[in-house]
């Protein structure tokens, strides 16, 4: 598993099974972290057979500066060109979901994401 950042922010990257991406994140990223995350999770998908899955559980990432969402968006255009086939994205604040689907609409567009909040990708094991 990879970490980066602290217990007040950051994320880690985790490769559950073959096929498999886990990423938890949270906090208010600052900059160093913002940096590292869509290097980090691409980098893990192209380590796994096409047609992978990836879980992005941000239902404990606060609201991003500019450079949290510019490191997001570059990882939802990079999908496809990594071979996720299928995402789904946890979140429990109403301001970062809105946020965050935002950014997949512009940089990804016709990009297939499941959107749940807390309760649901808990209950479902997401």
């Amino acid at each position: 598993m990879l970490r980066i950042g602290d217990e007040t922010t950051g994320f880690t990257v985790e490769v559950q099974a073959p096929g498999s991406i886990r990423v938890t994140a949270w906090g208010f990223w600052n900059v160093q972290v913002a940096l590292a995350f869509a290097s980090s999770v691409v980098d893990s998908c192209r380590s796994q057979p096409r047609g992978a899955a990836l879980t992005l559980d941000m239902s404990g990432l606060k609201p991003m500066r500019e450079q949290g969402q510019k490191s997001f968006a570059l990882l939802m255009r990079s999908l496809r060109d990594v071979g996720v086939s299928r995402t789904s994205v946890v979140t429990a604040n109403p301001l970062t979901k809105l946020q965050l689907v935002r950014l997949a609409s512009e940089s990804a567009p016709g990009a297939i994401i499941e959107w749940l909040d807390e309760a649901q990708g808990l209950g479902r094991g997401v």
